[in-house]
């Protein structure tokens, strides 16, 4: 028996595996160049692109003579695999991440990625370590195919030394570092025209900056003289109607800035761990409103060291629109939910069409139920070394499976994804409108805030989760008229006494005494003008009786008849309508009477702090306006008051009320037009309700000394009506901050009580409807009243 040892040889055609078969495209092969350079603690790189080729310079730690015989050419080979990263113990691994020592890629063979790119490479190094000489390595691809049974050691590359580095003038030189030269055959490689460019330019900003902050401090500049004039050209386009963004022009810095516009326009929750990994830190904000955060034990172990953190949006139609008209690219095209390991991007997850988290598969389970990949967009990062995340050889299959992998999908899914969700579906999905809202004004009707009481309370309904703030601004008690009050009470006080906010539980009970005290009031008036409704019906059947014997007797009853008078002139108006309108008065000139003697009452026994005055005559001035409302309604409105509600087209009883019901009592100083346009939108409404709205916008015009007030009415779509509202007052002040203050109980900046504008929002919370400022008028004020049906 004969034994001895055997070895390997490694032919030539290894290079074609390791290099264009397993990086499958030219973005991938500049992508692992990239992440090359990262790894080298670079902080700049520069992509150059002409006719012949390309270069890739970097400012990195660049290599020694020993680096380049000892480790770039020693095939598969890492460094970085056995670095610090990898060996650190548990406790030090995010210190070394702060130091940036983990690593994009840990291979070694993204080296031969230039051999997609180009049929010869070129590179020049120097190491900052020592003050010496430029190294130069050439190397030709096509040495490797002539004969595959050829030893792969036995191919030559050209090595020289150079006092410098060789760069076009367009390029920064570096102090050191490493600059690539791929010089590209036009008969087997495709050149680097404008398309391909502006294709990898947005593709670089997924890899490494997609949400507008750097990472590590990294930045990408794309330098290419022969497309300046071009972008010039774009730059001064006619056509152009929006300003110019990064993806527009080849030239510049790689980088998006959309998503700090996005996050004053939509919602989006932040998932990140405590620096211990012990807790889930998550915070949701809703259009530029801190809605909630919360913590809860981490329940994953395999996380805990990761740095795991998430961002992901909900894109709204107007938030889609704005994507599309700064990004140049739909937001289905650009992405949804990206990952990152070590920084860069791990490919194909989030690209169009890739559904690596099952994300589409539920959504098909439920439409109206949950968000698919068309309905948000963000990023996942998580930090470590490979044997944790480790991704596969063939750069566009994701992360391989492991049980870190799987518990980073089971943390996105029910911390990021469902949390999203559980706010999304039933505050926003929820009113049809508020999908294409820009701002919060419907969701600071009282129906709004009730919605966003509800779905945190469910939320926080965990002994697990702690409330560490939630926004006063959008979870609130509502006002005691409000159809919603009871409903939301339990949702508040849950929440109050989850987060201990004792404040909140002294507010909640003033309100439900309130409350009780409204309903009270309410009977009470209604039986009073039920009694005196009673009372005068039998007063007109005892004048009906008289009248008949004055008839039939032909007796001369000239007392009785100067009683009759009266009745007999309401039938020949509207009897009908009068004597509704009549009750409707009596009903809330009782309220107010007992409202007000409920205050008295209140300030003798335990007195009354000023919030609690503001909210009890918030309610009676509020009745108030209500009698001040049917006294236009009784000779001017073209609907009769039958009952509370009405089924009719709001657009023309709007068009009626305002030519009828309000012009006629302005003053001579101010003009009111309309404008129709035959829009036209039928639903159940009240039309006290849609008074009140009209006569206080039209006061805030009056108080800003308007002398014309416009109300143009429109359908944005069939389901939608839209009442802008113009004046040429004095407009909205500069000194307030934020406009949204106008609608807030008590706030004035005129003669006014602060209480109008209040009124308009609440009423229309409660119609379906919502009202917003438009800040981009130069004179007077604008109003933009959307009512769904």
């Amino acid at each position: 028996m004969t034994s001895k040892e055997l070895h390997f040889d490694v032919s030539t055609g290894l290079k074609r595996v390791i290099g264009r078969d397993l990086i499958t495209n030219d973005e991938v092969a500049i992508f692992e160049l990239v992440k090359n350079s990262f790894d080298a603690n670079a902080r700049n790189v520069q992509l150059y692109f002409s006719s012949q080729g390309l270069i890739i310079v970097d400012d990195g730690k660049g290599m020694t003579y020993d680096d380049l015989t000892k480790k770039w050419l020693f095939v598969a080979y890492s460094s970085k695999s056995g670095g610090a990263g990898a060996s650190a113990a548990p406790g030090q691994f995010r210190e070394l991440i702060a130091e940036r020592r983990h690593y994009a890629g840990s291979k070694g063979i993204g080296r031969f990625s230039s051999d997609r790119l180009g049929s010869t490479l070129l590179m020049q190094t120097r190491s900052s370590a020592e003050n010496g000489p430029v190294h130069e390595v050439f190397v030709d691809w096509g040495l490797f195919e002539a004969n595959l049974r050829e030893q792969f050691g036995n191919i030559p590359v050209r090595y020289t030394e150079r006092e410098a580095f060789t760069l076009p003038p367009e390029v920064d030189v570096p102090d050191h570092g490493t600059a690539i030269f791929i010089k590209v055959n036009p008969e087997d490689r495709l050149p680097w025209d404008r398309h391909r460019i502006l294709q990898l330019k947005a593709s670089l900003a997924k890899l490494i900056n997609p949400f507008g902050s750097g990472v590590d401090g990294f930045q990408i500049n794309i330098i290419a003289p022969e497309e300046e004039e071009a972008d010039k050209a774009e730059a001064q386009s006619p056509r152009r109607t929006e300003e110019l963004s990064p993806n527009d022009v080849v030239n510049g810095h790689v980088g998006n800035f959309i998503f700090s516009t996005l996050r004053d326009k939509t919602t989006f929750i932040e998932v990140w761990l405590s620096d211990d990994g012990g807790f889930i830190n998550s915070a949701l904000t809703d259009r530029g409103e801190l809605v909630y955060r919360i913590r809860e034990p981490n329940p994953y172990e395999w996380l805990q060291q990761s740095g795991f953190r998430c961002e992901l949006y909900y894109l709204n139609q107007s938030a889609k629109t704005t994507f599309a008209r700064r990004m140049g690219v739909s937001s289905v095209k650009f992405g949804s939910a990206f990952l990152f390991r070590n920084g860069f991007r791990v490919y194909p997850i989030g690209e169009e069409g890739d559904d690596s988290f099952g994300i589409d598969r539920r959504k098909q389970q439920g439409y109206a139920r949950f968000l698919g990949t068309r309905d948000i967009i963000g990023r996942l990062d998580v930090s470590g070394p490979e044997d944790l995340f480790k991704e596969a050889s063939s750069r566009n299959q994701g992360l391989i499976d492991s049980a870190a992998v799987d518990e980073l999908k089971a943390c996105f899914w029910e911390y990021c994804l469902k949390r999203l969700e559980r706010y999304v579906v039933p505050v926003t999905w929820a009113d049809r409108a508020e999908k294409d809202t820009e701002d919060l004004s419907r969701l600071l009707t009282d129906s709004g805030k009730a919605r966003v009481a509800s779905a945190f309370a469910k939320l926080i309904d965990d002994a697990d989760v702690e409330v560490l703030e939630y926004s006063k601004k959008l979870i609130g008690i509502l006002n005691e008229r409000s159809s919603q009050f009871e409903e939301s009470m339990v949702s508040l006080r849950a929440i109050a006494l989850k987060s201990s906010d004792v404040a909140m539980l002294e507010s909640l009970d003033r309100a439900e005494t309130r409350f009780a005290e409204l309903r009270r009031a309410e009977s009470e008036a209604v039986k009073i003008a039920g009694e005196e409704r009673r009372a005068r019906e039998a007063a007109e059947r005892i004048a009906e009786q008289a009248r008949q014997d004055v008839n039939r007797l032909e007796v001369d009853l000239g007392e009785e008849q100067k009683r009759t008078r009266f009745l007999m002139s309401i039938k020949s108006l509207d009897h009908d309508t009068i004597l509704n309108l009549h009750h409707q008065i009596t009903i809330y000139a009782a309220d107010a009477k007992q409202q007000i003697e409920n205050c008295i009452a209140a300030a003798k026994v335990n007195g009354l702090s000023p919030e609690e005055t503001v909210a009890r005559l918030e309610n009676i001035a509020f009745l108030n306006h209500k009698v001040l409302s049917i006294s236009r309604l009784a000779t001017k409105a073209n609907f009769r008051l039958e009952s509370d509600y009405i089924e009719g087209d709001l657009a023309a009883y709007v068009d009626d009320y305002l030519t009828q019901g309000a012009a006629p009592f302005l003053g001579s100083g101010i003009e009111l037009k309309v404008g129709r346009h035959d829009a036209v939108l039928v639903k159940r409404f009240r039309p006290i309700e849609v008074s009140i709205v009209i006569d206080n916008l039209i006061s805030n015009a009056e108080r800003a000394r308007a002398t014309e007030v416009v109300f143009d009415l429109s359908n944005p779509d069939k389901k939608t009506l839209l009442m802008t509202v113009t004046d040429n007052g004095r407009g909205i002040s500069h000194s307030i901050a934020d406009v949204e203050q106008i609608f807030e109980l008590g706030f004035s900046r005129t003669s006014g009580s602060g209480i109008g504008m209040y009124h308009v929002r609440q009423v229309l919370g409660e119609m379906g409807g919502s009202i917003s400022v438009d800040t981009a008028v130069r004179r007077g004020a604008k109003f933009d009243v959307k009512v769904t049906a």
